[in-house]
């Protein structure tokens, strides 16, 4: 089977590990203080004509429910990579990830999205933080966000399944899309070994996404996995992610997904890729191009350096 023939669900754990870190190129922490990034705030208030109120549960669950409008999109970070010749350039700040939301319907990806939640909720008073996660195919290849509210902890995940608060408790360990399908929180252990894993359920199965500890991460950390990303081979294509009550929109190469309670159904794509992703992301179809061109010049890039190299075919023996 060719990779462009490849099923998208074996393309979520069959990626291997890590091309290479970014080793020797630095950007500053500092970069990564949410009250630097004042103008994306005040933008985003803007664009969904709303503010918010005091620090609560309910106004967490309405910035949470604007924010979810931003898809989880590799297509900005693929062009941003191919137009930036600098690291920190290549880095979309807050501010970038709301004007591509306002002019081409871009969101971003987990890195991108996980700080500009930081910073919304900092400026409205909650006290929050980063943490890494583990997913089947590599150590910290995710993160979300822990937020404290009145003694309680609770997850949110702009880049991945999770778009409302979940309180971490053995007490409500799901939170409901609908009758038959939502997320679900299981903790390992106990204390600062307890592991957390997320899944998502519906009427046909249970799946596991990934795994994290309660642990903040710093900001020097997650900058330097963040710039280690663009050399992650989940940049060698296009993956696109929307959810939506009862229903997720997967796009990765030419594969597109989508689930609902029922089960999901796959199929390909490739020859009406680019309707296919502005019909279900509202990307233009210019835009999917220039990620596109941005994508080869890209791997391009990487053969050049020796620094990309296909994986071997296995040799079955009879």
């Amino acid at each position: 089977m060719s990779g462009k023939d490849r099923n998208p669900d074996a393309a979520e754990t069959s990626v291997p590990a890590l091309v290479r870190p970014a080793a020797g190129l630095d950007v500053d922490p500092g970069l990564l203080d949410p009250f630097l990034h004042t103008a994306a705030v005040k933008a985003f208030y803007g664009h969904f004509s709303f503010f918010p109120g005091p620090p609560g549960l309910d106004g967490l669950g309405e910035i949470l429910s604007h924010f979810s409008k931003f898809p989880y999109e590799n297509l900005s970070k693929t062009i941003r990579h191919h137009e930036a010749a600098e690291l920190e350039k290549k880095l979309r700040f807050p501010i970038e990830v709301m004007d591509g939301y306002a002019r081409h319907r871009f969101g971003g990806t987990c890195f991108s999205l996980t700080f500009f939640l930081q910073t919304l909720l900092a400026h409205a008073g909650y006290r929050c933080y980063p943490v890494m996660a583990d997913m089947k195919w590599a150590p910290n290849s995710h993160c979300a966000m822990i937020v404290l509210l009145d003694g309680r902890r609770y997850l949110v995940d702009p880049g991945y399944l999770l778009n409302r608060p979940m309180e971490m408790t053995l007490e409500k360990p799901r939170v409901h899309d609908s009758e038959f399908t939502g997320v679900e929180l299981v903790r390992f252990g106990f204390g600062d070994s307890a592991v957390c894993e997320v899944r998502t359920f519906n009427r046909t199965e249970i799946k596991s996404r990934y795994r994290f500890r309660d642990i903040p991460c710093p900001a020097a950390e997650f900058l330097r996995h963040w710039t280690d990303s663009f050399g992650w081979n989940s940049m060698h294509g296009l993956c696109l992610t929307r959810a939506e009550k009862g229903r997720m929109v997967y796009i990765h190469k030419h594969y597109m997904r989508e689930s609902t309670f029922e089960g999901k159904r796959s199929f390909k794509i490739r020859n009406n890729y680019h309707e296919s992703i502005r019909r279900a992301f509202g990307i233009e179809a210019e835009m999917t191009e220039r990620a596109l061109a941005a994508l080869d010049a890209n791997m391009a890039r990487e053969r050049e350096l020796g620094l990309w190299k296909p994986r071997e075919k296995k040799i079955e023996h009879g």
